[in-house]
């Protein structure tokens, strides 16, 4: 009992003594480090349990976000890392991709996870005769990625241009799995291409009303709509993506622009002024807002704007047209020519791109029709574009001298002389 009572007058009086703060200090320091833990721990179960249950649902940007609290909370975890590579793949964002799965590897050394995670991104590339055998391996024999794997020889083929290699592998990965987005999503968008605009959006609404969280699905059926001047239905895809993902820009002009087309002007006001105040170092932001004061009469306010987003789009063949009917509004004709004339070079480019595109779709095996469209992507400034066409090429041909020294002269010119004289060698 009096053991008992030392206890409770030790506790019931903790600082009587330096020796008692002492104690007293360590043990209330020992409880915040064991609270902070435990803190940050149960966040880090709860961003990996959301971010699981949104890649259940194909929500990558949603998993993503939550990814990169998990990555913040415990940043040497090789499993988060691996994810978050997974994730940002099936995403379309390659570069993050890789930059996740360096960090794996520096955490995890070399595993078969990560083989298989580094060859996928291969193949989603583009580089798909390269992990060709390995990946179709895997998948044949019903390996946990199969639908991984499927989704990204698909997306490889489509990256550089191989579309109908593209439909081969989308209907394998749909015998699997029928409700892969993915999967569903190049069906839709290749219909596109083909000229099929009735399926493609037919296959893009089943996607979109399957898998209501992928974004990129539902972003190209309101793109598909739009180009069917559908614009009511659009406008609301438009505004689910808005909410979803307020700081985009694409989802942001496209709800005004189908307002704009509806003429509720006064619903898509507030949205312009989002634009313009969020998003002033975006070409395409810069020539809606651009666009909406031309209409509404006050060339003055639209100038500076357009002026804009010709630095930061030269190339653009509408931003460049725009500019000029503004310039010839306030009566400056001689600088307004110079523009318009430019935006017709550029729109005569965009007319052999669309007549090469239809060329490929029609002889896709011709590595021809891709070369052209390289030349116009090049010669607009659209190098990662034009680059795509020639490597496509190369895949269908892997003699093609034209091509070779479509890369030789490329390279050349931006200062890689190992990669010019490569393909220079091959022209001959």
């Amino acid at each position: 009992m009096r053991t008992l009572g030392r206890l409770r007058t030790w506790l019931l009086y903790p600082v009587r003594t330096p020796l008692r703060i002492g104690l007293t200090a360590l043990l209330l320091a020992a409880a915040a480090v064991a609270g902070w833990y435990f803190e940050r721990a149960a966040r880090f179960d709860h961003n990996r349990s959301a971010a699981e249950r949104a890649l259940a649902g194909y929500d990558f940007p949603a998993a993503r976000r939550h990814l990169a609290e998990c990555a913040r909370l415990r940043p040497d975890d090789p499993g988060v890392r691996l994810l978050a590579a997974q994730t940002a793949r099936r995403d379309g964002d390659l570069a993050e991709a890789q930059s996740q799965l360096d960090r794996y590897r520096i955490l995890a050394g070399s595993t078969e996870d990560g083989r298989l995670e580094g060859a996928m991104l291969l193949a989603q590339r583009g580089q798909i005769e390269e992990v060709v055998r390995y990946l179709m391996d895997l998948a044949d024999q019903r390996h946990p990625a199969s639908e991984q794997i499927l989704e990204a020889l698909a997306t490889g083929c489509v990256h550089v241009y191989q579309l109908d290699r593209a439909s081969f592998w989308v209907t394998y990965l749909l015998k699997q799995a029928p409700n892969n987005p993915i999967g569903l999503l190049i069906r839709g968008q290749t219909a596109d291409t083909l000229g099929d605009r009735d399926k493609a959006r037919e296959t893009l609404r089943k996607l979109v009303a399957e898998h209501p969280r992928f974004a990129r699905g539902r972003m190209a059926l309101a793109q598909s709509l739009v180009r069917a001047r559908q614009y009511e239905e659009a406008a609301g895809h438009y505004e689910v993506l808005h909410r979803d993902q307020p700081g985009e820009v694409p989802s942001l002009l496209g709800l005004v622009r189908c307002l704009v087309q509806l003429g509720r002007t006064e619903e898509a006001r507030p949205l312009v002024r989002e634009l313009r105040e969020r998003h002033a170092d975006a070409s395409e932001a810069l020539l809606e807002v651009g666009l909406f004061a031309l209409r509404e009469g006050r060339p003055e306010e639209a100038e500076p704007l357009l002026r804009r987003a010709v630095e930061l789009a030269p190339n653009d063949h509408e931003v460049r047209l725009q500019f000029g009917v503004a310039l010839q509004q306030l009566g400056r004709a001689e600088e307004a020519t110079a523009h318009l004339e430019r935006s017709r070079q550029i729109e005569a480019d965009l007319t052999r791109l669309e007549k090469a595109v239809a060329a490929m779709v029609k002889t896709p095996s011709d590595p021809e029709p891709r070369l052209e469209a390289a030349r116009v992507c090049l010669r607009n400034c659209q190098d990662a574009e034009g680059l795509r066409w020639l490597h496509g090429a190369l895949q269908l041909a892997p003699g093609h001298k034209p091509t070779h020294q479509a890369l030789s002269d490329y390279y050349a010119a931006h200062g890689d002389p190992e990669q010019a004289e490569y393909h220079r060698q091959r022209t001959r």
